[in-house]
């Protein structure tokens, strides 16, 4: 195998665990929307810079509309995902997500380049099983239906992006044909956000600060803050990791893709929820479980195999 894509993809998971850690502590502090408008916005701005510095040739309409489709499916899928970490289920989401971001390029790869090798295949299944397990938490309590079907239908708009950016010619830059889908992405969030302002994941405000504990509708253009209060208040900074994070971690997907195949980049890439846990570990002091350890050593197991 391809050791600088096998090495891209594991990139792709980190940048992009990094990401969703910024992106799930600034959903506890703004909605979702937003968090999911200000990220792809502020993630926009190094790809154009990269586009412009590499030099990168504008794409053709096929490879625009590629990422016009991935920008669309991926910007749904964060704003899914986001919603599931502001009801408090992040141990459950993230492995669902996961799970159903990296299976659906995964077929794809199967069917469009044919089966890898017996070590590849079994590298697969561990890779999937280290992703359900790494995420788990101590106890998840009991789940509501949205807790499992809103992160499932998150995976699927992953896995739509992955899968269609992973379709990219090698011949293509990636900078491009991401501005292009981060566009229409900010296109639809603004939409979304215009068109829900009242009901989608908006907070009370209690003693002049967000509060995630009621999550009650609250109107933006009444009480004690006003729109231009909620936006000065805003995460910037956690959303511009979570932004920069997201960029980072597509370019270097889609590098993976374009140097191996598609099935590899997809579950090496799946491994994000690692980065996650490693960096609530750090940043948080939140302790592995038992369960935790025994994910992260599959996982590792899972790339060596891969590897072969």
């Amino acid at each position: 195998m391809n050791i600088v894509a096998i090495a891209a993809g594991l990139a792709s998971a980190f940048f992009w665990g990094a990401g969703d850690f910024a992106g799930g502590l600034a959903g506890r502090r703004a909605s979702a929307v937003r968090v999911v408008l200000a990220s792809q916005l502020l993630g926009m701005l190094p790809l154009i810079g990269l586009g412009l510095g590499l030099g990168q040739p504008w794409p053709p309409s096929s490879a625009l509309w590629i990422g016009v489709v991935a920008g669309l499916a991926g910007s749904v899928g964060l704003l899914l995902l986001y919603l599931s970490l502001a009801r408090g289920v992040m141990g459950v989401a993230a492995p669902l997500t996961a799970v159903a971001a990296g299976g659906i390029p995964l077929l794809v790869g199967l069917f469009t380049e044919g089966l890898p090798g017996g070590p590849q295949l079994a590298g697969f299944a561990l890779a999937l099983a280290a992703i359900w397990i790494i995420a788990q938490p101590g106890g998840a309590g009991r789940l509501r239906p949205g807790d499992v079907w809103l992160p499932l239908l998150a995976g699927v708009g992953f896995g739509i992006f992955l899968a269609m950016m992973g379709r990219l010619p090698d011949d293509v830059g990636f900078a491009w044909p991401l501005v292009v889908g981060r566009v229409a992405s900010v296109a639809l969030m603004t939409v979304v956000l215009l068109a829900s302002l009242r009901t989608v994941a908006e907070r009370p405000i209690e003693g002049g600060q967000p509060t995630t504990d009621d999550r009650r509708p609250r109107s933006v253009v009444g009480g004690r803050w006003s729109v231009v209060e909620r936006w000065r208040a805003f995460p910037w900074g956690l959303a511009a990791v979570a932004g920069v994070g997201d960029t980072a971690g597509n370019a270097f997907f889609i590098l993976s893709s374009q140097l191996g195949r598609l099935d590899v980049a997809a579950v090496l890439s799946a491994l994000y929820p690692a980065a996650t846990v490693a960096l609530a570990r750090v940043l948080l002091g939140e302790r592995l479980t038992r369960r935790q350890n025994v994910g992260v050593g599959l996982a590792l197991l899972a790339v060596l195999l891969i590897a072969v």
